[in-house]
């Protein structure tokens, strides 16, 4: 069974924590202008353009860090033996630990970030749904990261 050390747990953690401080601080920039309206979308400053896509972006890489490293890396570190499990079954692993609290609100957090990943160029009232929708769900990912942190806080000093 492969192993993964408390420091290279902890380095993944501050890159999750990177992403998720700067999606804050592009957050705390646009906050003011949701939710959008089509209207409003149409009218919007370079500015707020640039750190919509900010939010975005560290929206992105944040779950990315977590579904691609910090799941599969927490469960090793803690001798679950996950090497040759789908996605899926990480995922319900995670919860059934109570590491997470829903398989399924992860799911539907790809698929709202899967939603903006789409063009919507000719469609403002598509791109403000799209983008509300991952705007809504940032506080339920930050809970999920922050929930994982704090798994790894009270259970860490007990594996070393």
């Amino acid at each position: 069974m492969p192993h993964v050390s408390a420091e290279r747990l902890q380095r993944i953690f501050h890159e999750c924590e990177r992403h998720q401080a700067r999606m804050m601080t592009a957050y705390q920039h646009v906050q003011h202008l949701l939710p959008l309206q089509p209207t409003s979308y149409l009218k919007l400053k370079e500015e707020d353009i640039a750190y919509i896509d900010q939010f975005l972006f560290r929206y992105a890489k944040l779950q990315d860090a977590m579904g691609q490293r910090l799941f599969k890396a927490m469960l090793v570190f803690f001798q679950e033996d996950v090497e040759a499990l789908p996605f899926l079954d990480i995922l319900n692993r995670l919860e059934k630990l109570e590491f997470i609290a829903s398989a399924e609100k992860w799911q539907e957090l790809r698929e709202i970030r899967n939603a903006i990943a789409h063009e919507y160029d000719d469609s403002p009232e598509l791109a403000v749904q799209a983008l509300n929708a991952v705007f809504a769900s940032h506080q339920d990912l930050r809970d999920i990261y922050f929930g994982l942190k704090s798994v790894c806080g009270r259970r860490i000093d007990v594996y070393r």
